[in-house]
């Protein structure tokens, strides 16, 4: 028989109980075999993140966005747990596997229930594998499903207050196909510029051996079965001894300098903390910076010279240059460049650019094609063929011009 605190017999080839408990109390004394089990179960904590959408020109995971999906199928029971209260369950065509206590809006039900079924209201449970949610109705006691939901949508109102934060490891729920990569089950990915709150990107190397961040071509969604057509980020929250330590107070020497360290509750600081973190995250946008947009409503006045730059070498690519749809760096008034390398605010009229600034400067004019001058047909060769009223002689500015290592000079005359 094993006695108490000495061990595992080697002449036994460690064998002295059946009974793990017995044997783990025999060495550690009585209750030991639960104190493992409860370290054990902390170390196996997981927590989930719900795919909500994603931005394919940044490769970010967005989860700020409310999330529409389809009814498959409604109904409504009289509610055990409250008097005068509907239980509603609505089924998805497609699972959300997201938290309880999120609004979520029917909308879109008709014909028998279509007033009791359609409204926003808090979410109290989700199904298994987010088949189905389920909230109550208040003031209202119905049996009985939903006739028509053919057209019917639930709207989940993103709850997602924060974000994995750089250099967090994740894995995926289910294989997802994301176009020139595909996220795998067990294969443990990188979280790369979070902001902590709302969107971060994933990088398949951690930040110490240069990010390598994951392309986004298509949507993650597309590329799984109708049966399965969501999935989660998992990450590990093991709770440690230096978890447990963090909370405890320090002793403090020094009362009269540091004894007013957490004089609230941990709950209190907590929240002071989220205040100055929303507070800083507002004025932020309103900010000037060199790696963002940024859009405000108020008058700008400016002291000497602006310097505009292009970080990103955005006007370095042709295609960039020539979209009518990307935006370069710059500062715009409305939708009106105010200025541009050349330091006019240039606007695109067809094909051919357009100022209507009082005084023209150009770095370096280069016309690719043909130029269209107001009073001058494009192939005009003498000034006879120049409308009468535009002669040399009424010229006012003059803008050099450079033909096969020749200096011209255009001669203009504003309106």
């Amino acid at each position: 028989m094993a006695i108490a605190n000495q061990g595992y017999r080697q002449d036994l080839n460690f064998l002295e109980h059946a009974n793990d408990t017995l044997a783990l109390s025999n060495l550690g004394g009585v209750g030991l075999a639960q104190d493992l089990r409860i370290i054990q179960n902390n170390l196996r904590n997981t927590s989930r993140l719900p795919f909500n959408s994603f931005n394919k020109t940044t490769d970010e995971f967005i989860f700020t966005t409310d999330k529409v999906i389809g009814v498959s199928a409604i109904s409504s029971i009289p509610d055990t747990g409250l008097s005068n209260t509907s239980l509603i369950t609505v089924e998805l065509t497609t699972p959300y596997h997201t938290y309880p206590g999120g609004l979520v809006t029917v909308a879109g039900v008709t014909g028998t229930g279509s007033t009791i079924f359609n409204g926003s209201y808090p979410s109290i449970l989700i199904g298994a594998g987010g088949t189905n949610v389920s909230y109550r109705k208040p003031n209202c006691v119905y049996t009985g499903s939903g006739d028509n939901v053919s057209s019917s949508t639930v709207t989940y109102a993103s709850n997602t207050d924060n974000v994995y934060t750089n250099d967090d490891v994740v894995t995926v729920s289910q294989s997802v196909d994301v176009g020139s990569t595909t996220l795998t089950v067990g294969t443990k990915y990188f979280v790369c510029d979070s902001d902590g709150l709302s969107k971060f990107k994933l990088s398949s190397t951690p930040s110490v051996s240069g990010i390598s961040t994951v392309n986004i071509d298509v949507d993650p969604i597309e590329s799984l079965d109708l049966a399965s057509s969501h999935f989660n980020f998992i990450k590990d929250e093991p709770v440690t001894r230096l978890n447990l330590e963090n909370f405890i107070r320090p002793e403090i020497q020094d009362k009269s300098t540091f004894g007013s360290y957490l004089n609230t509750s941990i709950n209190g600081v907590f929240d002071s903390t989220q205040t100055k973190i929303e507070n800083s995250n507002y004025f932020i946008t309103k900010k000037y910076k060199g790696a963002n947009s940024t859009t405000v409503d108020t008058e700008i006045k400016f002291e000497g010279t602006v310097n505009l730059f292009d970080p990103g070498n955005f006007n370095s690519n042709n295609n960039n240059v020539n979209s009518t749809t990307a935006i370069s760096p710059g500062i715009f008034i409305g939708g009106t460049r105010a200025f541009s390398a050349d330091n006019n605010p240039w606007t695109v009229a067809g094909d051919f650019l357009e100022t209507n600034a009082d005084e023209v400067t150009i770095g370096e004019l280069l016309f690719g094609d043909e130029i269209k001058i107001d009073g001058i047909t494009v192939n005009a060769t003498s000034f006879s063929d120049i409308d009468n009223d535009v002669t040399a002689e009424t010229f006012t500015h003059k803008v050099p011009i450079v033909v096969n290592g020749e200096t011209y000079y255009l001669l203009m005359t504003p309106n």
